[in-house]
């Protein structure tokens, strides 16, 4: 049965390759959550790309990035930070007509969008390496670097996802269904509720201190490749406006505990960052949590780890601070 589901993901793939000047094409399917995507090798010269069909697995993955002028967006960026060498990202290819972004209508979904960007040649991020330290405060380098280029560059206003209080107030909303689902209690949602309240304020604060722009907002292990240069970040589909400090919340929860200060020192090292503003990113990390919930909550099938997860962090890290103790380094 896998083996068939795959078949029909490589016919897709296959399809909207031939929208691209690719001769030759050895595909290998890598995963589907909110995109399918593949590996792509032009065997005529090794060139090597990353095809992404704009389809995801489940509704609650669906949003705003996965529309024609989401997609546009995305593209606007990765060209942006391309061509200032801000950072190494994956470069966007245009297809035979000329545009970043391919229309493709297939019988059993229906129509939707594709992509195909450039391939990092690289390992993912396990957090075994031997220069961990290393990797850690390029880490926080490099999302400055992308903060920076937010705060300079004159951008035109861009279709994508905003991460802000009203985002807060629709998942509170969202939240509740939880409840229904049983996967935390009545006591647990109230929890949740308080945390986000307490964030909006947060933000407020936050307005005031120009922190807000665009970031990548999905900083996770499978989203950072080492290379022989270093860390990348890829995989910019959730990037969005946001607060600088969400990136680097979601960063320090990658990391272990004794890693997070060293990230924190590589993003001073390029921003005007105090170590005053922790308490922020612990806000900012329980709003990333939350939020993460709502992409599979009415999914039975995928909805499982929730239960177990909002039972850890309402128990403990939500009183906590909640009690005003710090909790940076026990996510």
């Amino acid at each position: 049965m896998e083996s068939e589901f795959v078949d029909d993901l490589m016919h897709h793939a296959e399809e909207v390759l031939a929208l691209y000047s690719i001769s030759e094409p050895a595909i290998e399917f890598i995963r589907h959550n909110e995109n399918m995507t593949f590996k792509v090798t032009d065997t005529s010269d090794d060139k090597q790309y990353l095809l992404r069909i704009h389809k995801p697995a489940t509704a609650g993955l669906f949003g705003i990035q996965h529309t024609l002028e989401g997609l546009k967006s995305e593209m606007y960026l990765l060209q942006g930070l391309s061509q200032k060498n801000s950072l190494r990202v994956q470069k966007p290819s245009v297809n035979r007509a000329g545009q970043f972004v391919s229309e493709y209508t297939a019988n059993e979904f229906g129509p939707c969008y594709a992509t195909l960007l450039e391939w990092i040649e690289g390992s993912t991020l396990t957090l075994q390496e031997d220069n961990i330290g290393q990797i850690a405060f390029a880490l926080g380098e490099k999302l400055a670097d992308l903060h920076h280029f937010s705060r300079e560059s004159a951008l035109p206003a861009l279709t994508r996802p905003v991460y802000d209080a009203a985002r807060i107030d629709s998942a509170i909303e969202e939240l509740k269904y939880g409840i229904e689902a049983s996967l935390y209690s009545q006591e647990h949602y109230e929890i949740i509720r308080e945390v986000l309240e307490y964030v909006k304020g947060q933000l407020r604060d936050l307005d005031a201190q120009q922190e807000w722009g665009l970031i990548h907002a999905d900083v996770q292990l499978g989203n950072v490749i080492i290379t022989n240069e270093g860390p990348c970040y890829i995989d910019f589909g959730l990037f969005g406006y946001g607060y600088y400090l969400f990136d680097l919340g979601s960063a320090s929860s990658i990391l272990p505990s004794e890693l997070r200060q060293t990230l924190l020192l590589g993003y001073a090292s390029r921003s005007t960052f105090t170590f005053d503003q922790v308490r922020y990113i612990e806000g900012l990390i329980f709003m990333d949590i939350f939020i993460s919930y709502l992409f599979f909550i009415h999914d039975p099938d995928r909805n499982g780890w929730i239960k177990e997860d909002a039972a850890k962090v309402c128990d403990t890290l939500c009183r906590d601070f909640l009690a005003g103790k710090e909790v940076y380094y026990s996510f």
